[in-house]
C-alpha cells in the first residue's frame, strides 16, 4: 500500500469501534423486536426509544454498511437477514452478544496497554475488580452475560451433538461444568432422547438458568451449583468443559483439570476450545486470544494444542481425539490415565 491507502486503512480501523458500538448501541435499544412486524420510519423509532432521531439514523447508515438493517426512502427503517439476529426470540439470536462485548468489554478493552505492559487483566484494572466479581455485584447485566454466553454458545451445541454420536450414544448422563445458562445441554438432549444432563455452575448462574430451561427437558437437564476450583460431581459419564480453560491462567487451569480428573472415573472428558497455534491467520481466532489477556484472569493467554497437552498430562489425562467445529472451536475428548 502507498501512504494514501495507508493512511485510508488505518482511519478506517481507527474508527471501526464506531461501527460495533452503534451495533451494540441498537442492540441495547431493542430496535430489531420493534421492527419485527412492519418497517418503521425514524421518527417513530427515535420516539418509542426515547433518542435523537439524527444521530440514531447515522448509527442505521453505519451499520447498513455491513448489512444491518435497510433504510428505504423517507428513512423508513426494515429489518433484514441481519438485523434479524438482533431480535431477541430469534433461534439464532446474538442480540445479547452484542450488548455485552458493545458494554463490558469494550469498556474492559480500555485496560489493553495494561495488559501490554504487564501481562495483568485489563478488565480488572479498569473496573477494579473480575469479570465475576462484576458479575456478582451487577445481577442485570449478569442476566446479560448469561444469555450473550447463550447466544455465543448455541451454534456450538448444535455442531457437538452432530460430530461426536459415537461418543453421545453411548453415554447415558452429560454434566456441563461451567454450563451457564444451558444451551450446550438444551442441544445435547433434543439430539440423544436416550441423555439427562446437569448444568453445573455457580448458584446464581444456577438460578438464572433452570428457569430458562424448555418445558418440556426440565426431567432430563438439571442444575447443580458448586465451585469448579473445589469440587465437581462424580459419576457422569461425559464431563464437558466449553470456553472455561481460556478464561483462566495455567495455575487455574491445572486445579480445574486436576478437580475433574478426581472426579472422571471411567467418563469422557470433552473440552471445547478456541485454540490459537503459532501459525494461525484466522481473524476470530487472533481476536479472541487478545480478548482473553485483557478480560480475562492475570497472566491468561491463548493456548495451543501442545500448551494443553502439558496441562492434561500433568493432571492424570490422556487425549482419544481431537476435532474441529466449523465454528472455530477444536473439541479434544480425553479419558483418565489408568
Amino acid at each position: 500500500m502507498n501512504n494514501v491507502e495507508s493512511t485510508k486503512k488505518l482511519s478506517e480501523i481507527m474508527m471501526m469501534p464506531l461501527a460495533a458500538k452503534s451495533l451494540s448501541t441498537l442492540a441495547e435499544l431493542g430496535v430489531a423486536d420493534l421492527l419485527k412486524e412492519v418497517p418503521l420510519d425514524i421518527a417513530t423509532i427515535a420516539n418509542a426509544c426515547n433518542a435523537d432521531k439524527t444521530i440514531l439514523l447515522n448509527m442505521f447508515k453505519i451499520v447498513e454498511l455491513f448489512g444491518f438493517f435497510s433504510i428505504n426512502p423517507n428513512d423508513v427503517i426494515e429489518n433484514n437477514t441481519g438485523s434479524d439476529l438482533l431480535t431477541s426470540d430469534h433461534p439464532q439470536s446474538m442480540r445479547h452478544f452484542c450488548m455485552l462485548f458493545g458494554e463490558e468489554y469494550y469498556r474492559g478493552y480500555e485496560g489493553l496497554r495494561h495488559t501490554c505492559q504487564t501481562g495483568q487483566s485489563g478488565f480488572k484494572n479498569v473496573y477494579n475488580q473480575t469479570l465475576y466479581q462484576y458479575l456478582d455485584n451487577t445481577p442485570d447485566r449478569a442476566s446479560v452475560y448469561d444469555l450473550a454466553m447463550r447466544d455465543f454458545s448455541r451454534p456450538v451445541g448444535t455442531l457437538l451433538a452432530r460430530t461426536f454420536p459415537e461418543v453421545f450414544n453411548q453415554a447415558k448422563s452429560v454434566i456441563d461444568i461451567g454450563g451457564g445458562s444451558g444451551v450446550i445441554s438444551t442441544e445435547l438432549v433434543k439430539q440423544y432422547q436416550h441423555l439427562t444432563a446437569c448444568i453445573f455452575d455457580r448458584e446464581d448462574v444456577c438460578q438464572r438458568s433452570a428457569k430458562s430451561i424448555p418445558a418440556e427437558l426440565k426431567t432430563r437437564i438439571q442444575t447443580y451449583s458448586g465451585d469448579f476450583f473445589k469440587h465437581i460431581p462424580e459419576g457422569y459419564d461425559i464431563y464437558l468443559l466449553k470456553n472455561v480453560l481460556h478464561n483462566w491462567n495455567e495455575p487455574s487451569c491445572g486445579e480445574i483439570l486436576n478437580n475433574i480428573a478426581q472426579s472422571l472415573e471411567n467418563g469422557r472428558l470433552l473440552i471445547i476450545e478456541p485454540l490459537v497455534e503459532r501459525e494461525e491467520s484466522s481473524p476470530r481466532l487472533l481476536f479472541n486470544a487478545l480478548f482473553q489477556s485483557v478480560i480475562c484472569e492475570d497472566g491468561t493467554y491463548q493456548r495451543s494444542l501442545s500448551s494443553l497437552e502439558t496441562l492434561f498430562s500433568q493432571s492424570g489425562l490422556k487425549m482419544v481425539q481431537t476435532n474441529k467445529l466449523a465454528t472455530g472451536h477444536t473439541v479434544i475428548e480425553l479419558s483418565k490415565i489408568q
